[in-house]
């Protein structure tokens, strides 16, 4: 034996009841022990007064776009994750290349600043090719990922707003058959960024047809989360039910106090489909405010020809106008400033250029420069051609306490990282510890075992990951070790990249790791690399 844990409690991740035992480690597996003569080991750890728990999983991640930065890594193990399910969003890393080689970049960069991306993008041309890289990094969080639409159809047919030809849509599912069985999970959307957002329903059946010949699972980031929320997520719905594919609710929420209260339908919405055969899981961060890109509330048309399309138009003050009127009355699109009660409500969290709005709501930055909010926003994303990241103030808490406690919901994160010393979202380091603390500490609406088997076990069991969530003989030997009365996040709006409390220590394949240093330029190695 390895290493050998003992005298904690162990919560299993199953939602079973907690209970005293030990449990060793051996050839990165784990064998559970409750009782009689314990074996041998080369490391006894005497773990009284702590609980163990399976590596948690980050349901909902990017964390695919930053795969070589130590920042990002930090982000994930400073909350417990060591599994995380990415390709979120209808954005991933693979299949690069084709009609949007020029664009990918750019494309990836929309949703993280910084992607880390390999010197040859040749290595991302199909998911065999990504997971052969993500292997040469020796990263530590298991990372399993879907095919995002957007990136498959920019390699199919580039940024193009119109249906595709039977040759494009024949190219699309036969890349998409190819990645799920190089291992890829299935397919997400992401229907309010460009170019997923010009898909029609038929096309995105046609790809969950294969999606449902190859076993795999659909996430879908829907075309509206503000005021047709419902209509959106029942759309989604039917396509899953059509298609016979299980469903993966991304990011269920619903923006806007106009839209406060809808929640409670669209889970009911979910629980009748399941009852016609839907296997569905929602995910679900725990805090009020999202965060995406930036340039995500300009009007999807002027996505059509790239960031160096939507800049030109932004520098001409007759389409500036346009965009201003377009962007100031609900639409036919998804506006993120109009639902967080418009620039007041928009806080600008990175920016990979230009600095120096940073920190501030757009109307903060408005006033100190002298602009009027929208020309403030126009001026942030010229500075940064495009680019940017914004944390919109759009939900309510009783909505968020209500989706994360439904027996459909695990945690994701949806984290989205920039470089150090720059302010992220603080979901990206602090989701887990704060949707235990507020569900079971301070609104005492679910058990331990409850909330952990949503952060571990019940993501697992719905994504076939057949070795990772539990803490079960011959599970993957990842786990953590914390004292769950002070488990709770540090991470604030103001400050976003701190590390939750009480994780005493994490375990990945059954060896200890440690967190990166919040200046270490190296890729993540474990002790003694």
């Amino acid at each position: 034996m390895n290493l050998l844990i003992q005298n904690c409690m162990i919560i299993d991740g199953t939602g079973a009841p907690a209970y005293a035992g030990s449990v060793g480690f051996e050839q990165g597996r784990i064998r559970v022990f409750r009782g009689g003569e314990l074996p041998t080991a080369r490391e006894t750890i005497d773990a009284r007064g702590l609980t163990l728990l399976p590596g948690l999983i980050d349901a909902h991640s990017h964390g695919d776009l930053t795969l070589v930065s130590p920042f990002a890594a930090r982000s994930k193990l400073g909350q417990g994750i060591t599994t995380q399910i990415a390709g979120q969003c209808g954005v991933s890393l693979f299949p690069a290349g084709g009609k949007g080689a020029g664009l990918f970049s750019r494309f990836v960069s929309g949703i993280a600043p910084y992607p880390d991306l390999p010197d040859d993008l040749s290595r991302l041309s199909s998911a065999s090719g990504f997971f052969g890289w993500l292997e040469s990094l020796h990263q530590p969080i298991a990372t399993k990922c879907f095919v995002g639409h957007g990136t498959l159809r920019l390699w199919a047919m580039g940024y193009e707003n119109r249906k595709p030809d039977a040759g494009e849509l024949r190219r699309m599912q036969d890349m998409l058959r190819r990645c799920i069985r190089e291992g890829a999970l299935g397919l997400s959307t992401g229907q309010v960024y460009a170019p997923s957002c010009y898909a029609d329903n038929e096309e995105i059946l046609a790809l969950l047809r294969v999606v449902h010949e190859e076993d795999g699972v659909y996430a879908n980031h829907p075309r509206n989360e503000g005021d047709q929320v419902a209509k959106a997520r029942l759309e989604t719905i039917r396509l899953a039910l059509e298609a016979d594919v299980p469903l993966c609710v991304s990011h269920l929420k619903a923006a806007g106090k106009r839209n406060w209260g809808k929640p409670r339908g669209m889970l009911e919405q979910l629980e009748r489909a399941a009852e016609q055969g839907l296997r569905a899981m929602v995910d679900c961060y725990p805090y009020t405010a999202g965060c995406t890109s930036l340039n995500v509330s300009i009007p999807p048309r002027y996505f059509t020809r790239g960031l160096g399309g939507l800049i030109e138009a932004l520098e001409n003050s007759a389409e500036r106008a346009i965009i201003r009127e377009e962007m100031s009355r609900p639409s036919n699109y998804d506006n993120y400033v109009l639902n967080s009660g418009g620039f007041s409500g928009v806080y600008v969290s990175s920016c990979p250029f230009d600095h120096s709005a940073e920190g501030m709501f757009v109307s903060e930055y408005a006033e100190r420069r002298g602009m009027t909010p929208f020309d403030a926003f126009c001026d942030i994303l010229v500075r940064n051609k495009g680019l940017g990241l914004g944390i919109y103030f759009h939900m309510s808490e009783d909505d968020v306490v209500e989706i994360l406690t439904h027996p459909l919901c695990v945690l994701g994160t949806d984290g989205l990282i920039g470089r150090p010393g720059e302010n992220p979202h603080p979901r990206a380091f602090g989701s887990t510890g704060r949707a235990y603390r507020l569900l079971v500490r301070e609104k005492k609406l679910l058990s331990p075992e409850a909330a952990i088997h949503k952060m571990s076990g019940q993501a697992a069991e719905f994504l076939g990951l057949h070795h990772k969530g539990r803490i079960l003989d011959g599970m993957d030997a990842d786990a953590l070790l914390v004292d769950l009365d002070t488990f709770c996040d540090t991470a604030t709006y103001q400050n976003g990249a701190t590390p939750c409390e009480g994780i005493e220590r994490i375990f990945i394949q059954g060896r200890q790791a440690f967190l990166p240093s919040e200046q270490d330029s190296a890729s993540f190695r474990f002790p003694g690399e």
